[in-house]
C-alpha cells in the first residue's frame, strides 16, 4: 500500500464518502418517486435527463481537465452533485425532477471522466489495476453499507425511544441525509495537490479538432471500441435503474427488504471485482471481460420465471457481481491501450458514448415497462448483453489494434 502516493488516499477516502451517498440516494430514490404517484415511464424520463446531463458535460469535459485541472475539476463535481442532489429531494413536480436531475447527471459526469485520467496520472504503471481494483472494491463496499443502513432505517428511530415516520417522510430524510454526505465529500478533495511529482498532467488534443476527428477515423481501436460501448451501455443502463421498483413491484418488497437485497448484491460484487485480477491471471484480460459480459446477460433474463423473491434475490446477486465486476477490467484495458497524451478525451468519448447510449435505453425501457411489463424487456437486454461480449471477442481477442499499447502489467 506504500506505493500509493497521498494524491490518491485522499480521492480514495473521498470517493468512499461520495460513493456512500450516491448509493444511498439512488437506493431510495425511484421508491419515493414511487410513493410520488409517478410510474415507470416519468421515472425513465428523469433518469434519462440525468444521463444526459452527464452526456452533456463529457462534450467539452476533455477541455475542461485540461484547462482547470482534474482536481479543480473533480472539487467541482462534489458541491455541484450535492446541491442538485438536495434540490431533487425538495420537489415533486415532474418538469422540477427532471431539470435537477439533468444537473445532478452533469455534476456526476464530471467525476466520472475525471477519474480515469486522475488515477492514472496518481499511480505507477505497476500499481494500476490494482489501484482500479481498489477504487472499485471501496466503492462497491460503500453500497453494501448503504443497503444495509437503508434495510435498519426504520429501526433507527426505536433506538432514540420515538416512533419512526410514515413511510414517505422516512425517505424524503434518508435523501436530505444521503444529499448532505455527497455535498461532505469535498472536504477531502480540497486538500489534493496540483501536480504531484513524477505524474505532469497530460496534455490531452483537443476534441473539436479536425485533426483530432481524423485521428480517430484512423484508430480502428477507438472505432470499434465504441461499437461495444454501444452494446454493453445499453446492458447496464436498462434495468439497473429500475431494479428497486421491480422488487417492490413483482415481491411487494418494502425499503428494509430492498435495502438488504442491495446490501448483499454489494457485498457479492466487491468479492468479484477484487478477484477481477487473479480471473484476468487466468483467462487474460479479453477472455475474463468476455466471460464476465457474457455470465451477466446470461443471468438477467432468468428473474422472468422465478415467483420465489429469495432465489430471484440471488440470481440479481449473481448478474450484478459479473456485470460490476467487468467494469474495472474494461476501463483499465481502454487507459493502457492508448498514449497518455489520449487518455483524458478517450476518458470523455467512453463516458460520452455511456450516457447518450443508457439515456435512451433507460427511457425506452421505462416506457416500455409501463406499456408491457418486465418479462419481454429483461429478455430482449439480455440478447444487447449477448451481443456485447461477443463483439468485444471478435474485435479484440486476437490482440491489440491501438496503436500505442501501454508498457503497463495488466495485473498485479
Amino acid at each position: 500500500m506504500a506505493q500509493f502516493n497521498r494524491n490518491f488516499w485522499l480521492y480514495l477516502a473521498s470517493g468512499a464518502i461520495w460513493s456512500l451517498g450516491l448509493m444511498s440516494f439512488f437506493l431510495v430514490y425511484n421508491l419515493y418517486l414511487l410513493d410520488l404517484g409517478f410510474n415507470e415511464a416519468v421515472m425513465g424520463q428523469i433518469s434519462s435527463a440525468m444521463t444526459l446531463g452527464s452526456l452533456t458535460i463529457t462534450v467539452p469535459a476533455g477541455l475542461l481537465l485540461n484547462r482547470y485541472g482534474l482536481n479543480r475539476m473533480l472539487q467541482v463535481s462534489v458541491i455541484a452533485a450535492g446541491i442538485s442532489l438536495l434540490l431533487r429531494s425538495s420537489v415533486d413536480v415532474a418538469w422540477l425532477l427532471t431539470l435537477f436531475a439533468f444537473l445532478s447527471g452533469a455534476a456526476i459526469g464530471i467525476w466520472m471522466v475525471s477519474t480515469p485520467p486522475f488515477l492514472t496520472q496518481n499511480t505507477a504503471s505497476e500499481t494500476r489495476s490494482r489501484a482500479f481494483s481498489l477504487t472499485y472494491g471501496i466503492s462497491i463496499g460503500m453500497g453494501a453499507m448503504a443497503g444495509l443502513l437503508a434495510g435498519l432505517s426504520r429501526y433507527w428511530w426505536s433506538w432514540f425511544g420515538t416512533p419512526a415516520p410514515p413511510d414517505f417522510l422516512l425517505k424524503k430524510y434518508w435523501l436530505y441525509a444521503s444529499s448532505a454526505l455527497v455535498l461532505s465529500s469535498s472536504i477531502l478533495l480540497l486538500r489534493l495537490k496540483e501536480n504531484p511529482a513524477g505524474a505532469p498532467i497530460a496534455s490531452a488534443p483537443n476534441l473539436y479538432t479536425n485533426s483530432f476527428l481524423r485521428q480517430l477515423q484512423s484508430r480502428p481501436f477507438i472505432l470499434r471500441l465504441l461499437i461495444v460501448l454501444i452494446f454493453w451501455s445499453f446492458f447496464v443502463g436498462s434495468f439497473s435503474p429500475f431494479f428497486n421498483v421491480f422488487f417492490s413491484r413483482k415481491y411487494n418488497q418494502s425499503l428494509p427488504g430492498i435495502g438488504l437485497i442491495f446490501s448483499l448484491s454489494q457485498i457479492c460484487q466487491l468479492s468479484a471485482v477484487l478477484s477481477m485480477p487473479w480471473l484476468i491471471r487466468k483467462l487474460g484480460r479479453v477472455p475474463a471481460i468476455f466471460s464476465m459480459q457474457l455470465a451477466a446477460a446470461g443471468f438477467l433474463p432468468l428473474l422472468v420465471l422465478i415467483a420465489d423473491v429469495q432465489l430471484a434475490a440471488l440470481i440479481y446477486l449473481i448478474y450484478l457481481s459479473f456485470q460490476v465486476m467487468c467494469e474495472p477490467a474494461l476501463e483499465n484495458f481502454i487507459m493502457d491501450s492508448v498514449s497518455p497524451a489520449e487518455r483524458n478525451m478517450v476518458s470523455a468519448l467512453r463516458y460520452m458514448t455511456l450516457f447518450l447510449v443508457q439515456a435512451v435505453a433507460v427511457w425506452i425501457t421505462g416506457y416500455a415497462i409501463a406499456q408491457l411489463g418486465y418479462s419481454l424487456l429483461l429478455v430482449v437486454i439480455a440478447i444487447l448483453g449477448i451481443s456485447a461480449a461477443f463483439t468485444f471477442y471478435l474485435f479484440f481477442h486476437s490482440g491489440p489494434i491501438s496503436s500505442y499499447v501501454s508498457t503497463a502489467r495488466p495485473l498485479n
